[in-house]
């Protein structure tokens, strides 16, 4: 549920980019409505042109909370089950906070930004300490339910953050993209004739700048001024501001230098958000027949978390060869041809009630036990290194994984397969040693067991591009139908419902184990 919020400008007339009343996430309303009942000294400090995108949880809510009432702040956030995270790009930027938390009706994860300190400048960097955070807690205005700075207050921060974007080719690249943004943002701050109000906040609070500098840095943004302009006042400023800087102009530069080639070589292999849970990363199994819409949850899931966290998507059922089996699974299409009788499929189905007493051969095929222990082992290295990336804080999603029960998809299939005297020796040390690496596998921190009636997944199937043949769905259906995973969290989702309702439960399961 969401509710509507009337937001106005602190004249009498609304604001041009807010005069409609906006949707605000009932987590959102409950949150700030904690932070006023509990008298936080807070208010959102930044952006706040397009406020009503971040009351609708599409971007950032950037508060900026007074240091004294931080341990007030922290219990607020952790009685509403906003959980913490942190980024692993490298350096930390100080005196700022990152909680999340889910909407539990919309299934919209809120992804508030709190700083203790106006850390700020330029993007990659934040070089810059600027001690304006009492100017923005005493000239604040109530818009609907939540604080924001004056415009005035707000066009001090603003300029010293847009103009700071422009003493870099890092930055000018960066800021090219929203440059229009920018402008509008500008013109919105003067609407209520702030700029003279600005410039005696500059006099107070930073007594180190030139206020017709900084005036004409004002009017670079807002007119605006050619690119050449702007960029020569930027550097003026920024030579007023060393005694705010955290680091050297030739150190944040090559700190600058060095995140924009890690975030172009993340752009470039699409990879995802540096941010992981503080509590760390979890491994998330998704497990149930065919046509249960495993691959589509999985990935509406990676998109929605990976928006804000690192994410890894794996497919259990198909793991990628390691030295060990890559030889013998380049030869498998080859032999399945020559073989046909040596398949899994083929061999599944000589040994499952369907088949039979009177089918079940003797032996099971060497090559099909062989090929199962590689398999094995295939499984165990990807899960391996998959729980080394939850440690590190990576949240990783699993296509299927092993279960309890030999015989059952993606699991042992040796072990309850009876073998005859003459096979003995070989096959024995062949199911051993299959037992013993799926043994070795560690449990999933969370399964979402997906579950569909028969007649369900069978028309999936028809109608889906890429079809299995009847038999196979009704026997896979079979085997999945009573999974075990021992002492692990299961968590059943019926996905014969509408897939609106199935995404916001699998969201809501998922979000209560980070």
């Amino acid at each position: 549920m969401t509710l509507q919020l009337k937001l106005f400008d602190d004249s009498n007339s609304p604001v041009s980019h807010l005069q409609e009343p906006v949707q605000i996430l009932a987590k959102v309303r409950e949150f700030i409505d904690q932070l006023n009942a509990d008298d936080i000294r807070y208010c959102h400090w930044k952006s706040n042109a397009a406020l009503a995108e971040s009351l609708a949880g599409q971007t950032d809510i950037d508060l900026l909370v007074h240091r004294s009432d931080a341990g007030r702040f922290r219990t607020i956030v952790a009685q509403l089950h906003f959980h913490p995270a942190t980024t692993t790009a490298g350096d930390h930027f100080p005196s700022m906070e990152h909680y999340y938390a889910l909407d539990k009706e919309s299934g919209i994860l809120v992804h508030v930004h709190v700083y203790f300190r106006v850390i700020t400048g330029e993007s990659l960097t934040k070089n810059y300490h600027f001690p304006v955070e009492e100017l923005l807690l005493q000239n604040r205005r109530l818009v609907g339910a939540i604080w924001l700075p004056t415009k005035s207050a707000e066009l001090v921060v603003f300029t010293l953050r847009m103009m700071l974007k422009h003493t870099s080719f890092v930055e000018l690249a960066l800021i090219s993209r929203y440059w229009k943004g920018v402008n509008q943002e500008a013109k919105w701050l003067l609407q209520s004739d702030s700029a003279e109000k600005s410039l005696s906040f500059v006099r107070t609070w930073l007594p180190a700048v030139d206020t017709n500098l900084f005036s004409d840095c004002i009017d670079a943004l807002a007119s605006p001024a050619p690119v050449r302009r702007r960029i020569a006042l930027a550097f003026q400023l920024r030579s007023q501001l060393k005694p705010y800087a955290r680091r050297s102009a030739f150190h944040a530069t090559m700190i600058g230098l060095q995140k924009f080639a890690v975030l172009f070589f993340r752009r470039a292999v699409r990879s995802q958000k540096s941010m992981v849970p503080l509590n760390g990363g979890v491994v998330i199994a998704f497990v149930g027949s065919e046509a249960t819409g495993k691959s589509t949850l999985i990935g509406e899931m990676s998109a929605w978390l990976g928006e804000h966290f690192t994410v890894q998507h794996i497919h259990v059922g198909k793991p990628k060869s390691t030295l060990l089996s890559l030889a013998p699974n380049i030869i498998v299409p080859a032999l399945r041809r020559l073989l046909p009788t040596s398949r899994s499929t083929q061999v599944e189905s000589h040994y499952t009630p369907a088949g039979g007493p009177k089918n079940i051969p003797a032996d099971y095929p060497l090559i099909f036990g062989i090929r199962s222990v590689l398999l094995a082992h295939d499984r165990r290295t990807m899960l391996a290194r998959a729980f080394a990336q939850a440690t590190d804080g990576t949240i990783v999603l699993c296509d299927r994984y092993p279960s309890l029960q030999s015989g059952a998809p993606d699991s042992p299939q040796l072990a309850h397969i009876p073998i005859s005297a003459n096979g003995r020796s070989l096959r024995r040390k062949l199911t051993d040693a299959e037992a013993r690496l799926y043994r070795e596998i560690p449990a999933p921190d969370l399964i979402i067991y997906l579950r569909a009636p028969l007649d369900v997944t069978v028309a999936r199937n028809a109608s889906r591009g890429k079809r299995e043949p009847e038999d196979y769905v009704r026997r896979r259906h079979t085997r999945s139908s009573n999974l075990d995973f021992g002492h692990t969290p299961v968590y059943e989702v019926d996905t014969n419902q509408s897939f609106d309702e199935t995404v916001l439960e699998v969201r809501n399961a998922i979000w209560s184990i980070l």
